[in-house]
């Protein structure tokens, strides 16, 4: 692996109302603080996705489905919307003033947002994904990433998924074709102990 200049750890949408609903939570959101603090401590960027709904008459159609199938009715102001209840991030992990957070709106955070310049601007080629969900954004930004030239790499147990048979197969198709590590196995690359 090359230096740490071209990494950057992206945490994912790890918010109130998105992050407690992964069948792993709790399992994951130890891992995601040891990533966040290897990352800081080798100054590698910290970017976090912050979903945020747009005004229901400016939400998507697949937003309004998916927020049906959640059992949140779609029309109710300001779910997931910036200062709600949900959009915050959890208790324990807390962007500081030199992460970078990012509001979105879609499954990619390539998609309404400046991610690619940011990226392109410090040179970075490897996203660290982290997060929450393994097969919504993880996927999403993964397969979005490597089509624009990134190289995604997966924290195989650092990703969540609402269902564990949905973030198992997710699992399984993003390792056929990216790189998947454990966080052990990541920590030491951004400890340059792996290059």
């Amino acid at each position: 692996m090359s230096s740490n200049t071209d990494t950057c750890l992206i945490v994912w949408d790890i918010q109130r109302g998105i992050a407690p609903n992964a069948f792993n939570y709790t399992q994951i959101l130890q891992n995601i603080r040891l990533l966040i603090e290897a990352a800081r401590s080798a100054r590698v960027p910290v970017i976090f996705s912050q979903h945020t709904s747009l005004p229901y008459p400016y939400i998507s159609e697949y937003f309004k489905e998916s927020m049906r199938r959640r059992g949140v009715d779609p029309s109710r102001s300001n779910y997931m919307g910036e200062g709600s209840p949900e959009w915050g991030f959890v208790e324990g992990i807390t962007p500081t003033p030199d992460d970078l957070t990012i509001k979105k709106h879609t499954p990619s955070f390539f998609v309404g947002t400046y991610l690619e310049q940011i990226l392109r601007n410090r040179g970075v080629s490897r996203m660290l994904l982290c997060g929450v969900a393994t097969e919504a954004g993880i996927a999403g930004t993964a397969w979005h990433g490597a089509a624009l030239g990134f190289i995604p790499i997966i924290m195989e147990d650092a990703v969540g998924g609402r269902a564990q048979e949905t973030h198992k197969t997710a699992l399984k198709v993003m390792r056929n074709i990216f790189t998947v590590v454990k966080t052990t196995d990541a920590i030491k690359m951004l400890k340059g102990e792996n290059q």
